[in-house]
C-alpha cells in the first residue's frame, strides 16, 4: 500500500478514532459523576435517617420540597403537601420513645445529573413508652433532586405490607 493511501486513510479514520477517544472520557466522567451523585444521596439519606431516628419530624422535613402536587405516599394515603405528610408524621411520632431502621437493600438509580431514585427495603422498629416494641417491614422509594446545590425529595412512596 502505497504512503499517500496510507496518509488518506489514517486522516479519513483519524475523526473516528478521536471520536471514541472522547465518549470513552465522557462516559468515564458521566460514571464518576453517577458515583458523587450516589455517595450524596447516601449520605442525605442517612441524614433523614438520623433524623427519623431522634423522631424530628421537623429536621426529616426539611430535606422534603414545598410542593403541593404529592409529595408522600404512605400505605395508600396520599399526602399532596409537604405541611400535611409533616403534620400526619408528627402525629405518627407521638407515644413513641424510639424508633430504628434497618436496611437489607438500599439501591440507588441516577436518571440525570439533577435527579436520583433511591429504593430500598428493610424493617422499622417502634419502641412505645411503655417499652413494648413493634417491628415491621417496609419498601420505600423515593425520588431526589438537586435544587439550588441541595439534594432534596420531591416525592417518596412507602409501605408496609398487609400483617395477617
Amino acid at each position: 500500500m502505497s504512503t499517500a493511501i496510507k496518509v488518506i486513510l489514517t486522516l479519513a479514520f483519524l475523526p473516528l478514532l478521536v471520536g471514541a477517544a472522547g465518549c470513552q472520557h465522557n462516559m468515564q466522567v458521566t460514571q464518576q459523576n453517577d458515583k458523587n451523585i450516589e455517595k450524596t444521596i447516601l449520605k442525605v439519606h442517612s441524614a433523614m435517617k438520623k433524623a427519623a431516628e431522634n423522631l424530628d419530624a421537623n429536621t426529616l422535613y426539611a430535606y422534603v420540597l414545598n410542593t403541593s402536587k404529592g409529595a408522600i405516599i404512605e400505605n395508600g394515603r396520599l399526602f399532596l403537601t409537604r405541611r400535611d405528610a409533616l403534620n400526619s408524621t408528627k402525629k405518627g411520632l407521638k407515644g413513641l420513645k424510639g424508633l430504628s431502621y434497618a436496611y437489607n437493600q438500599k439501591h440507588i438509580t441516577v436518571i440525570s445529573p439533577t435527579s436520583a431514585l433511591w429504593v430500598g427495603e428493610g424493617a422499622a422498629i417502634a419502641t412505645l413508652e411503655d417499652g413494648s416494641r413493634i417491628s415491621s417491614p417496609f419498601a420505600e422509594s423515593i425520588v431526589f433532586v438537586n435544587k439550588g446545590g441541595q439534594w432534596k425529595v420531591l416525592h417518596a412512596h412507602r409501605s408496609t405490607p398487609f400483617q395477617r
